[in-house]
């Protein structure tokens, strides 16, 4: 069965937002006539036409309401789940133990999963391969992605749930979760694994909207939409405001310590509501802790319309040298 709940420069930046940045819609005389006739044709006329703009509006909001990308979009935090479609690797392997049904995608590329993915993993590597393969992809049964770090299967996540599937995001990937927990070794083969012989439905609509997203993500001038953080760096430095920065983490991360001229909108479920505070105007900065949620929040802004990044490595931290903090950026707590 289906799913039922729906300057790196400041230059590349004004070059994208002058290419065309995404937009969305938020948002009688005292004197006597000298004849009747005249009068009552303009007062009819200007009814008419004042008539044909109130029909026209419902018809838009309408159209915009029935848009199913659009719709699938927002349900997506709308209906957040508890687990915010993250697992880690220690209760994937207990899932795996058990026998549960379900299917892992690695979405690595095809050299590094044949030198050893998890048991069961089918590949489909990082880009318009999974566009093409929605159809194939089940939605009968729980979905568990793995890419190397966390932050390209995020944003596949969130889209196949967008596109009504089950999907989880498997914690640090390959590289920073899988194969650094004691006794991985046990859960890797290097068999080659295939899709399911069957077809699911899945809104045409829907489906070009990804297929666009990873067209552009894998020829877009920020590989995948992760942003570098030096070249965020930089723009904040030279005070640019043709960005927004976007900072998903929780309220007491964000009055501890943000990026300079940061929006502020937690992560989790019902943040979609404030959607509406982010310029469609500009480019959008987005980070959280590691890259991980902003990722996921990120593709659901692009199916939104807006022109989004994931800031590399989020916020980081300063001892590993990860992200904004290990490379030294300034914060501030206002």
């Amino acid at each position: 069965m289906r799913k039922i709940l729906p300057v790196i420069l400041t230059a590349a930046l004004l070059c994208t937002t002058a290419t065309g940045c995404a937009t969305k819609t938020v948002q009688e005389t005292t004197a006597a006539p000298t004849t009747a006739a005249p009068t009552t044709a303009a007062a009819e006329a200007e009814t008419t036409e004042a008539e044909a703009k109130e029909s026209e509006a419902p018809a838009e909001t309408e159209a915009q309401a029935s848009d199913p990308v659009k719709e699938a979009a927002m349900s997506y935090f709308a209906e957040f789940p508890e687990d915010r479609h993250m697992i880690n690797v220690a209760d994937l392997f207990v899932k795996m133990d058990a026998g549960e049904d379900m299917l892992i995608i690695d979405i690595r590329r095809a050299d590094d999963y044949a030198k050893g993915h998890l048991k069961g993993a089918v590949n489909i590597p990082y880009g318009p391969a999974i566009a093409e393969n929605l159809n194939k992809i089940p939605d009968d049964v729980m979905l568990y992605v793995n890419c190397y770090s966390g932050q390209t299967s995020s944003q596949t996540v969130a889209l196949l749930n967008i596109a009504g599937k089950y999907a989880t995001n498997v914690q640090g990937g390959y590289n920073n979760g899988i194969s650094v927990l004691d006794g991985f070794e046990d859960y890797i083969e290097t068999t080659e694994n295939v899709l399911p012989d069957e077809s699911y439905e899945v809104d045409e609509a829907i489906v070009s909207a990804i297929a666009d997203y990873y067209a552009k993500a894998t020829s877009d001038t920020f590989s995948s939409f992760n942003f570098p953080v030096d070249s965020l760096g930089e723009l904040v430095e030279a005070e640019s405001e043709d960005y927004t920065i976007l900072s998903i983490r929780q309220e007491k991360d964000y009055a501890e310590a943000h990026i300079p001229g940061a929006l502020h909108i937690p992560f989790g479920k019902g943040m979609q509501e404030r959607f509406s505070e982010i310029p469609t105007d500009k480019p959008v900065v987005v980070y959280c802790y590691t890259g991980q949620t902003a990722s996921q929040t990120m593709a659901v802004l692009r199916m939104l319309g807006y022109e989004a990044y994931n800031l590399a490595g989020g916020m980081g931290d300063a001892e590993k040298g990860t992200g904004w903090l290990g490379a030294g950026l300034p914060t501030v707590t206002d």
